[in-house]
This record gives structure tokens, C-alpha cells and sequence, in this order.
């Protein structure tokens, strides 16, 4: 499958529900803020849908994510 455009709805509606906290931790870093992501249930479903068209046909059996910020996403 190709990599989703620019022009796809899900991308504008999930970069919106994300918010952008410059400067942290440290100046010029742009943190990438889920929360707000996570609590818009359309652009959240976007987000996997996208995850799942790009790579469902991939031979994938396990995805294993770090706990980063008291976030866990988990895909089995």
C-alpha cells in the first residue's frame, strides 16, 4: 500500500488532535503530546487504521512497545 497523502482527512484530523509543546524538555524540542489524541476517538481511529492499512500485509506477530510517560499502545 502507498503511504497516505497529505490530502487524506485523517492526517489533518490527527496532526490537529496532537498537541505541540515547544521547548521541552529542553529548548528547540518539539514534544509531540498524545494525550489530546487519544481523548478525539475519530483520529484516534484513524491513527490505527493507518498503522493497520500500512503494514497488514506484513508478516507481523508481535509489537512490543516502551512505556513512555504513563502511555502504552499495544497492538498483538
Amino acid at each position: 500500500m502507498a503511504a497516505p497523502t497529505s490530502d487524506d482527512g485523517r492526517i489533518s484530523r490527527i496532526t490537529s488532535a496532537t498537541r505541540v509543546i515547544p521547548d521541552f524538555p529542553k529548548p528547540g524540542i518539539l514534544f509531540q503530546d498524545i494525550t489530546t489524541l487519544l481523548l478525539d476517538p475519530v483520529a484516534f481511529k484513524g491513527t490505527i487504521d493507518l498503522f493497520v492499512e500500512q503494514y497488514k500485509d506484513n508478516d507481523i506477530s508481535v509489537v512490543a512497545a516502551m512505556k513512555v510517560v504513563g502511555v502504552v499502545v499495544v497492538v498483538g
